[in-house]
């Protein structure tokens, strides 16, 4: 009698943990790309997720990271000059689309609106958070910043103001579409022109201080691919420009 034969599924050789710091407006949408990866490679993703502003800070604050998914380009460009982003690892993976959001029982159709009298408090990422930077470019440049600069409430991050917004706390809020997705406590107002502010630009790099730098650009390669595409295109966000 032939021996029986065991065949087992090679794993990697070297099973590694990436540290991966994301922009909150990531959450839902890397959760599943992550998790994809994960279970393809035998390698683990570990995420936090936060204002890129505040992520940023915890790079130069020395926490060991591998990867930097920022809702900008701006903090790249920073921690470049800053001998932070590992040469060539650097990736322009998505686009987004900016929105205002009410509150239940609020209502406003465009910018003008804002300033009405329905609208009491407005809330905005702060102003070192790309969304909150992106939010008064466009009220600036459509001329609405100076009346509605008063009643604007400061968060911490795009998810505060969703928060806020879907809880009532305040009656209006700017936001990605992305987040306003996640929520059905809030509704889309309206759109942005994509000329009223810069280009919305989510934007990735290997840090320096990775231990595993090579694994680091291959997960990014993953979020690259055809299927994580599709599963941001599903969240909302745009192929990148």
């Amino acid at each position: 009698m032939a021996a029986s034969m065991l065949v087992f599924a090679a794993g990697p050789t070297h099973a590694a943990t990436l540290t991966v710091l994301a922009a909150s407006s990531l959450t839902e949408s890397l959760q599943q790309v992550a998790t994809t990866w994960e279970a393809e490679t035998g390698h683990t993703v570990a995420l936090t997720f936060d204002a890129t502003s505040k992520l940023v800070r915890q790079v130069e604050g020395g926490v060991p990271a591998d990867v930097l998914f920022s809702a900008d380009a701006q903090w790249i460009d920073h921690l470049t000059a800053n001998g932070q982003v590992v040469a060539g690892s650097r990736v322009n993976l998505l686009g987004n689309t900016l929105v205002a959001i009410t509150a239940a029982g609020k209502e406003a159709r465009t910018p003008d609106d804002l300033a009405g009298p329905s609208i009491a408090r407005i809330g905005l990422a702060g102003e070192h958070v790309p969304a909150g930077r992106y939010g008064r470019a466009a009220l600036t440049s459509l001329g609405v910043w100076d009346d509605v600069s008063e009643r604007t409430v400061w968060g911490d991050s795009v998810r505060t103001v969703l928060n806020w917004v879907g809880t009532g706390e305040v009656d209006a809020g700017i936001v990605y579409l992305t987040d306003a997705r996640v929520s059905t406590s809030v509704n889309v107002a309206f759109t942005f022109p994509p000329s009223s502010h810069p280009p919305i630009r989510v934007t990735a790099a290997v840090l320096t201080a990775s231990p595993e730098a090579k694994l680091a650009r291959a997960f990014l390669g993953h979020c690259r691919s055809k299927a994580s595409m599709a599963t941001f295109l599903a969240a909302g966000f745009t192929e990148p420009k």
